[in-house]
């Protein structure tokens, strides 16, 4: 049978299109004028952040003294308020009652292995593990900040595991340069609440592999152990930063002059080093020997740079030298690096090496010769009593507040965190800690720790440390 073409479907063309259009459009009018006649519903109201007062206790402001009978005020995750017991309690507020103990900030501990906490992964801030041992072993000790540095620049020896330990990713680096390191809070359970700040200094090392105990000097090892920066790597460091030099100079003019003329060319490793150049960033050098530690200084007279370093076992020798340049430090009070004999000078670790450092008005922070937090065996348990090594450096012949600002405010600054970590001033982090006694004294313990104005660790219901009874101290 024949189909009748005329029968056939045709397209509907342009007629048809012309009809969706118009339908598309004035359904959309008509969804417009219904949204404008529906009233906005009203945003609901933030819930107000939760507000910890801490009261009674002895408040180590560290930056202001002590206040007798003090109280600590945290809203949400910062300190609002310090002051005295006629500081006004806010209505609603938790209060906890410190009584007969002692409120300090939270430690800083300028390096630390944190074992199963760091994982491997291509960014720190990607490798962390809330869940770790070393954590909650961390808040229980009184240490809510650690520095870590993928590399081990700037602050421990290549091998000695100060920045993730053995699991440590690769270093976001640029040549001799690196800015792999991260601030990290010890926040059980609470991942987004880790990571501090990343890239807070730029790391240099100028030494080369160690042994040692713990790899940071210690009980083994010698002075002659770990060996200078060759010439070439020295130079190289230097052009680097001079080319750098340069072209800042270079283009602050440029620009002064209304860049009128040729823009100067930038190197192409200027960008790892002018946020030096431009006192941006520290510069967290891994300098141990006399020589290493003169040249360091060399570097920052030369460019003006702001400099931390570490372990700097051998700056007691030049004590006055680095004071001069105003040089942050990262010492161990218990280094007994051996002297080297070959030597016609002073070298290796003085016992009395912080009194010397602390007489010339040098400043510096404090780590253990092991920085790993353990529970298991002698060396694992340094970090557990960190405020110790306050002790330890006034047995070296500094005083009780450079052993006291070791562990806290000056940690802060040579990590570039002293605006947020350190003290217990208002707008800076809810770090707060509540000891039985003296931080500094060997029979006192953390009895809670809050980390960004929450509590983290409490004694009483915690595992670790539970079953102590602290002796008082004050």
């Amino acid at each position: 049978m024949a189909i009748d073409s005329s029968l056939r479907i045709r397209p509907a063309g342009p007629v048809l299109a012309a009809l969706s259009l118009a339908s598309l459009l004035a359904c959309n009018a008509k969804a417009q004028e219904t949204a404008a006649e529906t009233p906005a519903k009203p945003q609901e109201a933030a819930a107000p952040a939760p507000v910890t007062c801490i009261v009674g206790g002895d408040v180590w402001t560290v930056t202001h003294g002590v206040i007798k009978n003090g109280v600590v005020i945290i809203r949400g995750a910062k300190i609002e308020k310090v002051g005295g017991s006629d500081l006004a309690v806010p209505a609603g507020a938790t209060i906890v009652h410190a009584e007969g103990k002692v409120v300090a900030p939270g430690f800083v501990a300028d390096g630390a292995q944190l074992g199963g906490a760091v994982q491997p992964g291509n960014r720190l801030r990607d490798s962390l593990d809330p869940y770790s041992l070393s954590v909650s072993l961390a808040a229980a000790s009184g240490v809510t900040s650690v520095y870590l540095s993928g590399t081990g620049a700037g602050g421990r020896r290549p091998g000695g595991g100060g920045g993730g330990g053995r699991f440590a990713p690769a270093a976001a680096a640029d040549g001799n340069f690196s800015t792999n390191n991260i601030v990290v809070k010890m926040t059980e359970g609470d991942l987004d609440g880790m990571p501090a700040a990343e890239s807070t200094v730029i790391t240099l090392s100028l030494e080369s592999a160690r042994g040692g105990f713990g790899g940071f000097g210690g009980r083994g090892g010698g002075a002659a152990a770990g060996t200078s920066s060759t010439l070439t790597t020295r130079y190289n460091i230097a052009d680097q930063l001079k080319r750098a030099f340069d072209y800042q100079q270079a283009q602050d003019k440029f620009e002064k002059a209304g860049k009128q003329g040729t823009a100067p060319t930038k190197p192409g490793d200027a960008d790892a080093v002018l946020p030096l150049l431009k006192h941006e960033k520290l510069l967290r050098v891994s300098a141990n020997s006399t020589a290493d530690i003169r040249y360091a200084l060399r570097l920052a007279k030369e460019f003006g740079i702001q400099m931390v370093i570490s372990p700097a076992g051998e700056a007691w020798v030049i004590a006055d030298e680095v004071a001069a340049q105003k040089a942050l430090l990262v010492v161990s009070a218990r280094d007994r690096t051996m002297p080297d004999e070959r030597r016609n000078a002073p070298t290796g670790s003085h016992p009395e090496g912080t009194g010397i450092l602390a007489k010339a008005g040098v400043n510096f922070a404090v780590l253990p010769p092991d920085t790993s937090f353990s529970i298991g065996g002698e060396m694992g348990r340094d970090m557990l009593t960190f405020a110790l090594e306050g002790s330890y450096v006034m047995r070296g012949g500094a005083g009780a507040q450079a052993a006291l600002e070791s562990i806290t405010i000056t940690a802060a600054k040579a990590i570039g965190m002293e605006k947020r970590l350190g003290s217990l001033d208002p707008g800076k982090d809810g770090d707060v800690l509540i000891l039985s006694g003296d931080p500094l004294d060997y029979r006192s313990f953390v009895e809670q720790t809050y980390i960004n104005g929450k509590l983290r660790y409490d004694r009483q219901k915690a595992t670790f440390f539970q079953h102590i009874k602290p002796q008082r101290t004050n």
